[in-house]
């Protein structure tokens, strides 16, 4: 497998990403079980596929969480991704899209499908979310020129790898 850095992220992920939506599902469209469907990430990730690109609304969050289970979390870039407006519901989906995956972080996330006013409003305003929801960081490849603002003031630190994470109450 060849790998490249994606963009000014400095992850490094392999040519081939395994994307976890579209009408197959990762086979959960098509038929498959749920153990079948962790069978084929897991032989992607095996033939060195290590970019999963998924969504809360593909429903295969929980078929990647288990599928990455027991394998070195620096060795899969995960994507996933909201269709919310506001910082809140951002942070909820986020926190969400970690509890499915069962990781503490996902590298990438997208506010996917929205227009470029949307990405505006997350920006610029403050949301109260619960403290366990708060990411430590969110990376700017997320949200554009500027790291979004929410809660406990998430300001433009990025993660170890340029993630999200969950820190939880007191963090």
């Amino acid at each position: 497998m060849h790998y490249t850095t994606l963009g000014k992220t400095g992850l490094k992920v392999s040519v081939a990403g395994l994307g976890c939506g579209g009408n197959s599902r990762i086979g959960l469209g098509t038929g498959l079980s749920e153990a079948q469907s962790v069978a084929l990430v897991r032989e992607a990730l095996d033939l060195g596929v290590n970019f999963l690109d998924t969504a809360n609304a593909y429903e295969t969050e929980g078929v990647v969480g288990k599928a990455i289970k027991g394998r070195p979390r620096d060795s899969v870039v995960i994507s996933t991704k909201s269709h919310a407006t506001s910082a809140a519901t951002v942070l909820a989906n986020l926190d969400n899209s970690l509890r499915q995956l069962d990781t503490d972080h996902v590298d990438i996330f997208h506010l996917h499908g929205l227009g470029p006013a949307a990405y505006h409003r997350p920006r610029k305003r403050r949301a109260q979310a619960r403290p366990a929801a708060a990411p430590a960081a969110l990376p700017e490849a997320a949200v554009g020129p500027k790291a979004l603002t929410a809660g406990r003031q998430v300001d433009q630190a990025v993660g170890e790898r340029g993630g999200l994470s969950h820190n939880g109450p007191g963090a």
